[in-house]
């Protein structure tokens, strides 16, 4: 039986773009919903729990952890964020901390059931992949793009030098 709140949280998220409105009110049904507080950890690096994880509210920090008492901030993740894409893709253990940096709520897709939705709809797992990899490719062009920005800086930087 679909679930109207997760539809509409799926509907309105990054995965939703390429979504149906049949396909949102399938995913519902096997989606489970968890609520972080301030401070929690979604999931530390090198676990692996095949799950699709979709930011719907809050801010989840994503840190490179160096030892256990030190961590490097990377990015923050804002509402509408696909978490975990490539090891749900891939199934390869996650390299970061999610942490969360205030009362944070995420969808969760385990691989292990959306499999078992798509043998009976197999045009729900390329409308779910064209959402990832369209997700998947904006992020690596905005990466690349502060990469050069970064680049252009440190080269403005240097030359001012000299």
């Amino acid at each position: 039986m679909p679930k109207p709140a997760e539809t509409q949280l799926i509907a309105e998220s990054v995965l939703g773009a390429d979504l149906t409105q049949a396909d949102c009110e399938a995913l519902s049904e096997i989606v489970k919903q968890r609520v972080l507080s301030k401070g929690e950890i979604l999931f530390e690096p090198e676990t692996l729990d095949g799950n699709l994880y979709i930011l719907v509210d809050g801010k989840l920090e994503i840190q490179k952890v160096i030892s256990p008492e030190k961590t490097i901030h990377i990015n923050t993740l804002k509402k509408g964020a696909l978490i975990g894409e490539l090891s749900f893709l891939d199934g390869i253990a996650h390299t970061m901390r999610l942490q969360a940096q205030n009362d944070v709520t995420v969808l969760i897709l385990h691989r292990d059931e959306f499999e078992a939705l798509v043998e009976k709809n197999p045009k729900l797992m390329f409308n779910v992949m064209r959402s990832i990899l369209r997700f998947s490719h904006h992020l690596q062009r905005r990466m690349l793009q502060e990469n050069l920005e970064m680049q252009k800086h440190i080269q403005s930087s240097y030359m001012a030098q000299y």
